[in-house]
């Protein structure tokens, strides 16, 4: 059975942040975000759809040349430890991606402007059908142990930010990354024959270039399987064969209570009948409110979800 509610890819990602102005530093001021909207959940509104224990909750929306999906929710979070930056063995949420036109201008540019990067750019190849597509990518160790990665497409998948403007360096979110453990269940969960989501690739494969890049053990062999609604941004679920590498990240990714990569928001057309799918397909339902908090949601119904693997995940209801 398919479940035809949802609404596009992924329409944001939340990072929890404990310094606003880093932040805003480096998306606003460096990549060309702008802020859209900002405010401030109640403890009361917070906790209510993101669970007990969350307190009062500022947020600022960014947005990439207006675009009203593919977008960052950054959510303040309280002070604490600054969390690990996830590797590409970890499990739990890894990576937010965008596109840039010119990636050595941008690991120059941003070198410059004191950002710090875990690798140069390298190359790499994903096999598909009978042909191999290259990527070249880098990660930028963002404020908050958040993991951005760069991508310089050899063939750009449209995206709402070069639709607009063209001209422009980094586009919207493109796509989050996360690694898991049960790999079929999470691409079961997302996939057309579960919330919906159209299945571009599945592809087992190794690359030198992959290696160099998410430093990982010469010869690791990835499962990838890419996730696409009729907008950006995409879901890119993966699992390395050698299950023994790297540290479980997802305790200390939970929304509005980490700071970091700690979430993603999706619309949906139908809220009831996408949360009954979630636990049909093994999700877990946390919390459900009639009324979303005010300034992001508008008072429009949201719930608050685990997928099979506990990755958080936030639903809200939108008009159709």
């Amino acid at each position: 059975m398919k479940n035809p509610t949802l609404v596009g890819g992924v329409n944001a990602a939340f990072l929890g942040v404990q310094d606003v102005d880093a932040h805003l530093g480096l998306y606003v001021g460096q990549l060309g975000w702008e802020v859209h909207s900002s405010g401030t959940f109640s403890a009361a509104e917070a906790a209510g759809l993101w669970g007990e224990g969350v307190g009062e909750t500022p947020f600022v929306e960014l947005r990439a040349a207006g675009a009203d999906h593919g977008r960052l929710i950054l959510l303040g979070v309280p002070q604490q430890a600054a969390p690990a930056h996830p590797m590409q063995a970890d499990t739990g949420l890894v990576a937010i991606n965008m596109y840039t036109r010119d990636i050595e201008v941008s690991h120059r540019e941003l070198s410059a402007a004191g950002q710090e990067f875990r690798t140069p750019p390298a190359t790499w190849a994903v096999p598909l059908n009978d042909t191999l597509v290259s990527v070249t990518q880098m990660f930028l160790l963002a404020p908050d142990g958040v993991d951005i990665v760069f991508v310089e497409p050899a063939a750009a998948r449209g995206t709402a930010a070069w639709d607009v403007d063209p001209d422009r360096h980094y586009t919207e979110l493109t796509s989050v990354v996360c690694h898991v453990p049960d790999f079929e269940a999470e691409v079961r969960f997302w996939g057309p024959e579960g919330l919906g989501l159209q299945s571009w690739y599945d592809v087992s494969f190794t690359h030198p270039g992959l290696d160099e890049m998410a430093q990982l053990p010469e010869g690791s062999v990835m499962r990838l399987s890419f996730l696409a609604g009729a907008t950006t941004a995409r879901l890119e679920i993966t699992r390395l064969d050698d299950q023994t590498l790297g540290q479980d990240h997802r305790a200390q990714q939970r929304t509005a209570r980490h700071p970091g990569h700690t979430g993603w928001l999706f619309e949906v057309t139908d809220l009831d009948t996408t949360l009954s799918r979630v636990s049909d397909l093994g999700g877990e339902v946390l919390n459900s409110v009639a009324a979303g908090p005010g300034g992001l949601f508008a008072g429009a119904p949201a719930a608050f979800v685990n997928t099979p693997n506990g990755l958080p995940v936030t639903f809200v209801e939108v008009p159709h």
